[in-house]
């Protein structure tokens, strides 16, 4: 079942919080830079977009979605009480709506939903009045920007000192995902 329903979302709470501290208790051992791939989730439903780095969101610890929402603040939360007790040395990254080839055409985002049901000949299904926004970041500038924040110094905010921004337009990356995803119902449909 999806990750908020039954022992799903138990499970979810459970990974984001034994994770961090299993991680972090590795990266004190071995005075090592951690990174923790946070999510843009732990806003909430946010009042305010974009999101800015101060903005604190506007969260419920118990909707049916919170396990994961709190289960990464949460992780956020044992990063920076790591840092700051034990010195450990971290990164986070809020990291919002990425999208590429080997997404899972199944996985209920908007950019799979979209192209899936275009290449199929659906309907295209649009969630509320359609004016909705997102902040989409390619996967390989992802890779690149999480790279770029391992190699920073310490204690810094990434607008202004990280010097990254997107390479891939939404186009061409719309276009090699959807090339992906043709390729890929192709391939299923051959099989039936």
């Amino acid at each position: 079942p999806p990750a908020y329903q039954g022992e799903s979302a138990i499970f979810t709470t459970k990974t984001c919080i034994y994770g961090a501290v299993n991680i972090l208790e590795l990266a004190k051992k071995n005075n090592a830079k951690i990174l923790q791939a946070s999510t843009s989730e732990i806003y909430g439903d946010p009042l305010e977009h974009p999101q800015s780095e101060t903005y604190k969101g506007n969260v419920t610890p118990i909707g049916i979605r919170s396990c994961y929402d709190e289960g990464k603040r949460c992780a956020e939360s044992l990063f920076f009480d790591y840092h700051r007790v034990y010195g450990v040395k971290i990164k986070i990254v809020r990291i919002f709506n990425t999208y590429g080839p080997m997404m899972d055409p199944n996985d209920g985002r908007v950019i799979s939903n979209l192209i899936c049901q275009a290449l199929k000949g659906n309907n295209l299904t649009i969630y509320g009045n359609g004016t909705q926004t997102r902040s989409f970041c390619y996967v390989d500038d992802l890779i690149d920007g999480l790279i770029k924040m391992m190699s920073t110094q310490d204690d810094f905010l990434a607008k202004t000192k990280l010097n990254w921004t997107p390479q891939i337009s939404l186009n061409d990356g719309l276009d090699k995902t959807i090339e992906y995803f043709r390729e890929k119902i192709k391939a299923e449909s051959v099989l039936l």
